[in-house]
């Protein structure tokens, strides 16, 4: 009767009305005949009054139960519907409940997925930079290298060079001599041809001539030798700048070596810093979670339901501690219930002094903010 009720309660009571209807029809033809003729010299009494009267206590009597049962269905017709919004309210915040459950694991999901692809990508950036620095070993083994053979090369030429100066300077030694004994013989044959007509002569233009090839030899000498410094000069210096540039080309070339393996170095120490830092800050907020876990959990356990509290209340408060977790002052910034439901999360927060520790001191505040939420 009750779940017929629950799905129609409009056609259960034209049913019930009905029926009283009936009934009432009923009662009536029964009560209300039409007053009988008595026999003459038989006086008429007053049992239809007494009837009359009977019937319009009984139709009140009647009247009454009925409307205590349409009162009575009237109030189990509201504390159903009551009941069925409660119920329905209870699977909306059921709902809500696993909506934001589902999506906490879908966000938690997303971040275990981003912090993957960072790791994989930090790894391969390590990777990247390990096989720069190969090859910069190796690019510096074949400049050294470079460099020592061109060593070796500038050596081998200064010892040709060296070579080349002494073949010349006895090719000039030779070259003097032959001049010397051809000139020696022609100045022999004249001075034998001149000797009988002019010894004087002769003596004195020998004299002359010895003088002038003396000095024509110094002067061809001073001309080789010079020629012999300036070519050596002229070598030596082609081989100082030509070493010269190569000395600073391998020394700028091992300079920028250095200088980007020191940015190597710089950027690999910046990304294992940098990756401690997110693992310490990660440590330090899933820390952080599990303090305030911790205390909504202690806070929950000393909270004391007051009356008329309503589900879904929440309350923000401020809370200062000590650095030992003992409770000094609690403010509520906002607050959804009444002044009874604000008292009684207040108490429950001082209930629960000292607070609990949390796992990390770098984590510790004096200052909380916490969002009380009894369910």
């Amino acid at each position: 009767m009750l779940r017929m009720l629950a799905r129609m309660p409009g056609a259960v009571i034209a049913a019930v009305l009905l029926h009283l209807f009936l009934a009432l029809a009923i009662v009536f033809h029964e009560l209300w005949q039409p007053e009988r003729v008595q026999p003459s010299g038989e006086a008429t009494d007053l049992p239809t009054i007494e009837a009359e009267s009977v019937s319009s206590a009984a139709i009140e009597k009647q009247a009454e139960r009925m409307r205590q049962q349409r009162e009575a269905r009237e109030q189990e017709v509201r504390e159903q519907k009551q009941a069925a919004e409660e119920a329905a309210a209870a699977r909306r915040a059921e709902e809500a409940r696993a909506q934001q459950l589902a999506e906490l694991r879908e966000k938690r999901e997303q971040a275990a997925k981003a912090e993957a692809e960072r790791l994989a990508k930090i790894k391969e950036q390590q990777a990247e930079m390990e096989a720069e620095r190969q090859a910069a070993l190796e690019e510096a083994k074949a400049a050294r290298e470079a460099a020592q053979a061109a060593q070796e090369k500038a050596a081998a030429e200064r010892r040709e060079a060296e070579k080349a100066r002494k073949e010349a300077e006895e090719a000039a030694k030779r070259r003097a001599a032959e001049e010397k004994a051809r000139e020696e013989a022609e100045a022999a044959r004249k001075a034998a041809e001149e000797k009988a007509r002019k010894e004087a002569e002769a003596a004195r233009k020998a004299a002359e001539e010895r003088a002038r090839k003396e000095a024509e030899e110094k002067a061809r000498r001073e001309a080789e030798e010079k020629a012999r410094r300036e070519a050596e000069e002229k070598a030596r210096k082609a081989a100082e700048e030509k070493a010269r540039k190569e000395a600073e080309e391998q020394a700028r070339r091992e300079a920028e070596a250095a200088r980007k393996q020191a940015e190597r170095e710089a950027r690999e120490r910046a990304l294992r810093e940098q990756l401690a830092a997110e693992q310490q800050a990660r440590a330090e907020q899933d820390a952080l979670g599990r303090w305030a876990a911790a205390i909504q959990a202690k806070v929950r356990r000393n909270w004391q339901r007051p009356p008329g509290a309503k589900v879904g209340w929440t309350c923000s408060v401020t809370v200062r501690q000590d650095s030992n977790g003992r409770v000094r002052d609690v403010s509520v910034e906002r607050c959804d219930g009444d002044r009874l439901f604000e008292r009684s999360v207040v108490q429950a927060i001082e209930a629960s002094s000292p607070l609990p520790e949390p796992e990390l001191e770098s984590i510790f505040q004096e200052e909380l903010t916490l969002r009380f939420k009894p369910e």
